[in-house]
C-alpha cells in the first residue's frame, strides 16, 4: 500500500464553489479563465484553470482587493494569477469559521497595500505580494489536442481504429472524470467524424440490431480479462454499421467502464 497519501484529497467540501476548508494546510495558485457576475450575497464567480466548475467566489473584502490591484474591468483578469490561502481568523456570527484570502497577485512589480474597511468604523491594510508565475505545461490539454487532430483527420471508415484503441479509451475515461470540458470537445469531434451521431433509422440498420446490441452488452459484462475485451472492441467496431446511435453510445460507455474495472 502506498504510504504517501495526500489527505487534502479526502477533505474537500462537496459544494459548487471553492471553500476555505479546501485550503486547510495548503495554498492554491489559480489562473483566471472567466469571471461572471450575478445577484445575491456572492455576486462574483471567478473560474480558473482546473476548477472543475467550482469557482472562487471572493468576499467583499477580496473583491475590493481585486478592484484596487487589477482594476474595475473583470475581463482584464483573464490570464492573470493569484495565490489563495485560508485565514482561520475570519469570523461569522461571532465564530472563527475561516475564509479565503489572497496573498499574492500577478502583474504587479512590488508589494501593494490595499486599505479596506475591516470592521465598522475601522480600516486596515491588506498586503498583497507580487506573484511570479511560471506557466506549467497542461499535459492533459496537450494530449487532448493531439487526439483531436487525429480525430479530425479521420473519417467514418477509420474513426473506429481510434475509438477502439485501449490507450485512447483510458485517456477519454480520465478526461471525462477530471477534465470534462476537454472530454466534451473530444466527444463532439468523434460524433462528427462518425457522421450522423444518432445513426440512421432503424429500418436502414436492419431489424436485428436490438438483439446484436444486447448480445454485445452481455458479452462485455461477462468479459474476464482485457484480451477478451479487445476482441469485443473489434466486434463492436464491425457491428456499428448495423446498430442505431443510442446503442452505439451505450456500448461505447460500457466498454470504457469495463476496461477501467479490469485494468
Amino acid at each position: 500500500m502506498n504510504d504517501m497519501i495526500d489527505m487534502s484529497h479526502f477533505v474537500e467540501a462537496k459544494s459548487d464553489q471553492l471553500n476555505a476548508d479546501d485550503l486547510i494546510g495548503t495554498t492554491r495558485t489559480i489562473t483566471v479563465r472567466r469571471v461572471t457576475g450575478n445577484d445575491g450575497d456572492q455576486p462574483v464567480s471567478i473560474y480558473y484553470e482546473g476548477d472543475n466548475n467550482k469557482p472562487f467566489k471572493p468576499c467583499k473584502t477580496m473583491r475590493r482587493v481585486l478592484l484596487a490591484v487589477w482594476g474595475k474591468f473583470a475581463n482584464d483578469y483573464i490570464g492573470k494569477s493569484m495565490t489563495l490561502y485560508r485565514d482561520d481568523k475570519v469570523t461569522f456570527g461571532g465564530l472563527e469559521v475561516g475564509g479565503i484570502r489572497i496573498s499574492h497577485m500577478s502583474h504587479i512589480d512590488k508589494e501593494t497595500v490595499v486599505v479596506v474597511m475591516k470592521t465598522k468604523g475601522k480600516k486596515a491594510g491588506i498586503k498583497i505580494l507580487p506573484l511570479k508565475v511560471e506557466r506549467s505545461v497542461d499535459k492533459a490539454a496537450e494530449g487532448a489536442r493531439a487526439l483531436l487532430e487525429r480525430i479530425k483527420a479521420s473519417d467514418p471508415a477509420s474513426i473506429g481504429e481510434i475509438t477502439g484503441d485501449a490507450t485512447i479509451i483510458k485517456q477519454r475515461a480520465w478526461l471525462a472524470k477530471n477534465r470534462p470540458e476537454l472530454a466534451a470537445t473530444i466527444d463532439a469531434a468523434i460524433a462528427e467524424a462518425e457522421g450522423d451521431p444518432w445513426g440512421a433509422a432503424d429500418e436502414q440498420r436492419g431489424e436485428s440490431h436490438a438483439g446484436e446490441a444486447q448480445s454485445l452488452r452481455d458479452a462485455i459484462a461477462a468479459a474476464s480479462d482485457l484480451a477478451a475485451l479487445d476482441d469485443l472492441q473489434e466486434r463492436f467496431a464491425e457491428a456499428k454499421k448495423r446498430l442505431i446511435g443510442n446503442d452505439i453510445t451505450a456500448i461505447r460507455g460500457l466498454l470504457a467502464d469495463r476496461r477501467n474495472e479490469l485494468a
